[in-house]
């Protein structure tokens, strides 16, 4: 039995939760506990995992596997760093689709119905949740996060520490620079430079 520890107690932590549990259980396998530097934020929703304790320590079983339940690109990064990226590991939800040809770093999580199609690469501790899409020859940098129904079409590039809101796409072979933030139902017709924010259908930049 593998025993896994989430890391972080948000809103996030909870949805990973309750993706995954069901099937790590049919296969011996369960999620232990959640780290968190805040104090029992799962019981104020009636959750009864137990908090095993705090982030900034940086202090886990060893014997335990970690999972990123982060979605904030900058703190995926440092708690990372804290722990190294070599006690993570990555969840692929059953419901969603890798390709054979697809490649995945350490700490990614897929969720439901997430499509990663061939050739793609996805960097470490990338982050898509349920009904996101990365199309054929993309690649992802690390620390990206892909929110729900994000459509990252063929041959795009999406540098590190990139965020894209909710119903975000990007049209085929265009480039997002690093930390860029998407934001929510925006096209992006155009390459996006390092560090800026686009948002609205054509995206328009802030």
């Amino acid at each position: 039995m593998t025993d896994y520890v989430l890391v972080g107690g948000g809103a996030f932590s909870r949805e990973i939760h309750d993706w995954f549990a069901p099937g790590l259980a049919t296969r011996g396998d369960r999620f232990a506990g959640y780290l968190d530097d805040n104090d029992s934020p799962m019981k104020a929703y009636g959750r009864t995992l137990p908090q095993l304790g705090g982030i900034k320590g940086g202090k886990a079983d060893a014997k335990m596997r970690l999972v990123m339940a982060i979605g904030d690109p900058a703190g995926k990064a440092a708690v990372a760093r804290i722990f190294g990226a070599d006690a993570f590991d990555t969840l692929v939800h059953p419901t969603a689709w890798v390709s054979a040809s697809a490649k995945l770093g350490r700490g990614c999580v897929i969720g439901p119905f997430a499509d990663v199609s061939a050739d793609t690469a996805a960097g470490e501790f990338v982050t898509l949740n349920g009904y996101a899409s990365i199309g054929h020859d993309a690649q992802v940098g690390n620390f990206s996060t892909l929110s729900g129904y994000v459509d990252l079409m063929g041959g795009v590039k999406a540098g590190a520490q990139s965020f894209f809101g909710s119903g975000a796409r990007v049209l085929p072979g265009l480039s997002i620079g690093d930390n860029c933030v998407i934001g929510a139902g925006a096209v992006m017709m155009r390459n996006a430079p390092t560090g800026t924010t686009y948002y609205a259908a054509p995206a328009k930049r802030l």
